[in-house]
C-alpha cells in the first residue's frame, strides 16, 4: 500500500478518535481505573504505576504535565483522554516514516480499529500500550529481515523495546511468539536472528514474571488452571464463549471476515504451516481467555484481552493477501472500510458509558438536594447493568462533582455489609476503597471538600 495514502487514512482515523476522545472525555476518565489514577496523580503529583507496568508513564505524562501547568480539573481530564490517541498516532507515524515500514504501520492501524469498541472508553489498560511498542519492535525486525541493514542499533533498540513489552503485560507473550513464527515461515531465512530475538524477549519475560511477579498476575494464571480443571471436558458451552459469539457478529465482524479470508488463502495455496499457525494461536488464545473468565465479564474488560486476536489475522492479511490484490483502489477501500467502521463502532457504543455517567450525575444531584455530600450507599437496589462496577465509585463521584458543581462530594458504594462502618465518623476525610484521606492532605484546588459532618449510610432508594 502506498505510504502517503496510508498516512492520510491513518490521519483521518486518528483525527476522528481524537474528536471522540474530546467529546466523551468524561465517559473515558470518570470510569474506574482512570478516575483512580487521576486521584493519585493529583494527590501525589507523581505517576501512579501499578504491577511494575511502567509503560503507563507514557499516558500519565499527559495529565501530570497538565497538573504542573496548573490547569483545571476538566482540562486535565481532557489532556488525559486525548493523550492516548496522540500516543497511538505518534507510534503509527513513527513506524510509517521513521522506520519506513508501511506493512507494520498498517497492522498497527488495524490493531487500533479492528476490534476496538468498548475499550475506547476503558482506556487505562497497559496491554494496548505494550502492544504499540511490540509493533515498533516488529517494524525493526521486519526491516532487518528485509535486508534493511541496521547494524548493532537493531539489538540496542530491540532490547529496549522488548524490555518494555516484557514488563507491560504477560499476554503479549502470545503475539510475540506468533510474529516470530510468522516471520520464520515468511522469510525462510535468518532463523538464528529470530531465535536470538525471541530469546531476548523471554529473558525480560522471565525477569518480570520471576523476580517482579505480582499477586494480581499470579492470581490470573491460577484462575485459568482452576477453571481448566473443573470445567473439563465441557469447554464449549460456557457463558464467555456465548458472549464472544454474540459480540463476534455484532462488533467483531471484520475479525471473522479476515480470518476466513486468511484461512481460505492459505488453504488454496496449500500453505498448511501458516494455516495451522493462525488456527492454533487464534483458537488457543481465545480458549485461554474464555476459560479464565468462563462466567463472562464486562465487555470492556474482556475486549481488552481479545484485542490481541487482531495480530493473528493482521500480519497474514497485510503481508500475504493485500500484495496479491492488483488494484490499489481496492486495497484502499478495504482498509478504509475496516478502519472507519471501527470509528463508527466507537461512537455508537458511547451510550452505555454516557448512561453510566448520567446515573452518577443523578446521584450527585439528588445528594445535593438532600444537602448531603458524604454518603455510604448500600449496594441493594443499585442498577449494576448501568453502573457495571462499584469499586471506583468514590473516585468517580469526587471527579464528577468537582467538575460539574465546583465542590466535591465524598460518596462511596458499599459492596459488602459493614464494609465502611469504620469510616462513619471520619468527618474530615474522603473515604475510598483503599483507605481514608484527610482533607488537609489534599490539594484544595482539585479536592474541594466542605462538608465536615459524619458519613451517613443509606439505601439507594432513599436518595431517589
Amino acid at each position: 500500500m502506498n505510504k502517503n495514502v496510508l498516512f492520510i487514512i491513518g490521519l483521518l482515523v486518528y483525527a476522528l478518535m481524537f474528536v471522540f476522545a474530546l467529546l466523551f472525555y468524561k465517559e473515558r476518565t470518570i470510569f474506574l481505573d482512570i478516575a483512580y489514577h487521576m486521584f493519585e496523580i493529583l494527590r501525589t503529583g507523581e505517576f501512579a504505576i501499578q504491577n511494575y507496568r511502567f509503560v503507563s508513564v507514557i499516558s500519565q505524562a499527559f495529565p501530570l504535565t497538565a497538573f504542573y501547568m496548573g490547569l483545571s480539573l476538566e482540562q486535565i481530564a481532557k489532556f488525559y483522554s486525548v493523550g492516548f490517541i496522540v500516543f497511538y498516532f505518534s507510534i503509527f507515524t513513527f513506524i510509517l516514516y521513521i522506520c519506513k515500514n508501511t506493512r507494520i504501520a498498517l497492522c498497527f492501524l488495524l490493531f487500533n480499529t479492528l476490534l476496538v469498541t468498548h475499550t475506547f472508553y476503558w482506556i487505562q489498560s497497559e496491554l494496548p500500550k505494550g502492544a504499540a511498542f511490540m509493533f515498533l519492535y516488529l517494524a525493526l525486525l521486519d526491516n532487518r529481515l528485509n535486508l534493511k541493514n541496521q547494524g548493532n542499533s537493531f539489538w540496542i533498540f530491540s532490547a529496549i523495546l522488548l524490555c518494555i513489552v516484557g514488563f507491560t503485560h504477560p499476554l503479549l507473550l502470545f503475539p510475540i511468539i506468533f510474529s516470530h513464527f510468522f516471520f520464520y515461515f515468511y522469510y525462510k531465512k535468518d532463523h538464528l536472528l529470530l531465535i536470538k530475538s525471541l530469546g531476548l524477549y523471554f529473558l525480560f519475560f522471565i525477569i518480570k514474571n520471576g523476580i517482579f511477579k505480582t499477586e494480581y498476575e499470579s492470581g490470573a494464571m491460577f484462575g485459568f488452571m482452576q477453571n481448566l480443571k473443573h470445567l473439563f471436558p465441557n469447554y464449549i458451552f460456557i457463558e464467555s464463549n456465548n458472549n464472544f459469539a454474540h459480540n463476534l457478529f455484532q462488533h467483531y465482524y471484520f475479525l471473522v471476515i479476515l480470518l476466513i479470508a486468511v484461512s481460505y488463502f492459505y488453504f488454496k495455496n496449500k500453505n498448511y504451516l501458516k494455516l495451522s499457525l493462525v488456527a492454533l494461536f487464534s483458537a488457543g488464545y481465545l480458549f485461554l481467555i474464555n476459560i479464565s473468565y468462563e462466567s463472562g465479564a464486562n465487555d470492556f474488560y474482556l475486549e481488552n484481552f481479545y484485542l490481541l486476536l487482531t495480530v493473528f489475522v493482521a500480519l497474514p492479511f497485510v503481508f500475504d493477501i493485500l500484495p496479491k490484490l492488483q488494484s490499489r483502489w481496492i486495497v484502499t477501500m478495504i482498509v478504509l472500510a475496516i478502519t472507519l467502521s471501527g470509528t463508527i463502532r466507537m461512537y455508537q457504543s458511547h451510550g452505555i458509558y454516557s448512561d453510566r455517567l448520567d446515573w452518577l450525575r443523578n446521584v450527585v444531584e439528588k445528594t445535593d438536594k438532600l444537602q448531603k455530600d458524604k454518603l455510604i450507599i448500600k449496594l441493594e437496589g443499585i442498577p449494576m447493568d448501568t453502573l457495571l462496577m462499584t469499586w471506583g465509585s468514590s473516585y468517580e463521584f469526587w471527579l464528577l462533582s468537582t467538575m460539574e458543581r465546583g465542590y466535591s462530594s465524598s460518596i462511596i458504594i458499599e459492596e459488602e455489609k459493614g464494609e465502611f462502618d469504620w469510616a462513619l465518623y471520619e468527618n474530615k476525610s474522603m473515604i475510598t476503597k483503599w483507605g481514608a484521606y484527610e482533607y488537609n492532605s489534599l490539594r484544595e484546588d482539585y479536592f474541594i471538600f466542605n462538608d465536615t459532618s459524619n458519613y451517613k449510610k443509606v439505601y439507594f432508594d432513599k436518595i431517589k
